[in-house]
Parts: C-alpha cells; structure tokens; sequence
C-alpha cells in the first residue's frame, strides 16, 4: 500500500480559504482517506476519492464512495482532559489525530460504533466546558 496526501481546499467560518493534506492508499484508480481530517468538512477516514495530480501533488476533486464513518472536530479547552477523553474514545471504537499542539483532535467514528454514545459523551463535555465540538462529516443516522 502506497501512501499519498491529497490537497484539500476549504473554506473556513469566515469565508476565508485554507488547505489540508491528509494521508491516502491507492484504491485501484482512486484514494482511499486513511488520516481523519482536522479541519476539512465533509470528508471521513475509509472514503474513496478522486484527485487530480499536478506538479506531482494530488488535489482532492470529488468523493466517490461514503466510508460510512463520521468526523468529529474537537478543541479542547484544557489539555488536562485529553489523556482522559481520548482513552475513552478508544474505548468506545473510535480513533483520533490531534494536531502539533493537541488542542485540536479530529475523532474517527467507524459505522459499527453507537453514535448516539459518542455524540453524548461530546455535548456533556461541551456542557462541562471541557470542549467544543463540531460534526464535520455526519454518516451516522
């Protein structure tokens, strides 16, 4: 399995653009999304994508085919309940990146975890004010 990243572009909350790359195997003449993206919205680890290459880098253009996982985007406000929180996402069948400074962790959600669980676990930390939560790509229903 040879892995690539893809450039994603995406437009934050202010309408300004950024870009993500994120890991991906070949999957015959597409990618399949092995990292869990922190900040691109609508993608999840396991999807199958198209990209375009040019000037040897990979381009994210469309998604081909749902992973049914879900993303979870979290900022932690307190780095004191990360080891905590992430041991219990675990526990539950999910699985994470954060980035450099770990206040973000992006949670992968696989189809055979309870949702509902997950999605209560976050809204009673966010009540506690531990974090704040967004469902940047919901497979779940």
């Amino acid at each position: 399995m040879s892995e690539r990243n893809i450039i994603f572009t995406y437009q934050d909350h202010y309408g300004d653009y950024h870009m993500e790359t994120i890991r991906a195997s070949r999957a015959g003449t597409c990618y399949r999304i092995e990292g869990i993206p922190l900040f691109t919205p609508a993608i999840s680890r396991g999807d199958i994508v198209s990209a375009i290459e040019e000037e040897d880098q990979l381009h994210f253009e469309m998604v081909l085919d749902s992973s049914g996982h879900s993303t979870i985007q979290v900022v932690f406000f307190d780095n004191r309940y990360l080891e905590t929180a992430l041991k219990d996402l675990e526990n539950m069948g999910c699985s994470w990146e954060a980035s450099r400074e770990k206040r973000l962790v992006a949670v992968d959600v696989p189809d055979d975890v309870q949702y509902s669980l997950v999605l209560h676990y976050f809204e009673v930390g966010e009540e506690e004010s531990k974090w704040t939560y967004k469902e940047s790509c919901l497979s779940h229903y």
